[in-house]
């Protein structure tokens, strides 16, 4: 059986610490303001997580570019010419064209490399949603799965992982064209807070309003808590656009609800900080059905 590597993209919040734990390797997206490109880079390497979101608060607006099929070929070519098998988990297919274009060019690819599978899964989540899936990957890897298996549970995976959060302002979703601009200005105006969940499709939609931030993170504490599936066997993310404070309130709530839980904070990385903007908080976790969350 061949050696496997797993790669994800700049979607997935995977910190240094991670990848090197599990072995975890990924493609870059980048991002732009005016003629200046950045690379999206997990380590923040050409601007910090601080200066980044302290920017947008400033006014700067920034576009966001995809994995380049020209670096999709480097990664994969890189692996595969060292005759590893490459599973490939990218963003959610409703919130960026990368995974399909990783998927086009590994059928092109199927005839140089006849003896290695190359695989890519749409995750339908983006964040450390996303990155749960790449290190449950890595682990099945370690334990000797092989890359079909691997893929298989991953795609049965994807249906429980389950993200819910909130916004700070609705100006960043005004921006990217997720809410009007009417819808922002009186929500805004009212201090309204949507609580936002990914649903089985990859799409981000809102499943409740509560007015006010406090009220908006005691929510994303209260979603956790009922729609969880064996909390003991899992670690709780929460990440945040520059609002760790806030993180760790919503921490401290679910907690108080599942005594013991694990969790862990994550900086929300700058492709969907570019569309929630700074104050976000998002958790993700292993729940019930997707279908079934957007049907409570």
């Amino acid at each position: 059986m061949n050696k496997i590597m797993i790669l994800t993209d700049s979607t997935s919040d995977l910190n240094a610490d991670l990848r090197k734990k599990y072995n975890i390797d990924y493609c870059k997206m980048g991002f732009s303001s005016g003629d200046k490109e950045f690379e999206a880079s997990l380590d923040w390497e050409d601007i910090s997580a601080k200066d980044f979101y302290d920017s947008m608060r400033n006014g700067t607006g920034y576009l966001t570019i995809q994995v380049p099929v020209k670096h999709f070929l480097e990664k994969f070519s890189e692996y595969l010419k060292e005759g590893y098998d490459v599973l490939y988990i990218g963003c959610s297919s409703a919130l960026s064209g990368s995974v399909a274009s990783a998927k086009l060019l590994a059928k092109e690819l199927k005839r140089d490399y006849k003896d290695n599978k190359l695989v890519c899964v749409d995750s339908l989540l983006s964040g450390m949603g996303q990155g749960m899936m790449v290190i449950k990957a890595a682990e099945l890897r370690d334990e000797g799965k092989n890359i079909d298996e691997i893929a298989a549970y991953i795609e049965e995976m994807k249906m429980s992982c389950n993200q819910v959060g909130t916004v700070s302002t609705l100006d960043y979703l005004k921006k990217s064209g997720r809410v009007t601009a009417s819808s922002a200005f009186f929500g805004n105006l009212f201090a309204v807070k949507p609580i936002l969940i990914s649903d089985d499709k990859g799409q981000n939609l809102a499943v409740k309003k509560v007015k006010g931030r406090k009220s908006s993170l005691e929510e994303l504490a209260a979603q956790v808590v009922t729609y969880i599936r064996e909390p003991e066997d899992q670690t709780v993310y929460v990440s945040h656009a520059d609002a760790e404070e806030d993180a760790d309130t919503v921490i401290e709530l679910i907690k108080s609800k599942i005594p013991g839980i694990k969790t862990e904070k994550a900086i929300i990385g700058p492709i969907v900080g570019i569309s929630v903007g700074p104050g976000t908080i998002i958790t993700y976790y292993r729940g019930v059905d997707k279908k079934e969350h957007m049907n409570q």
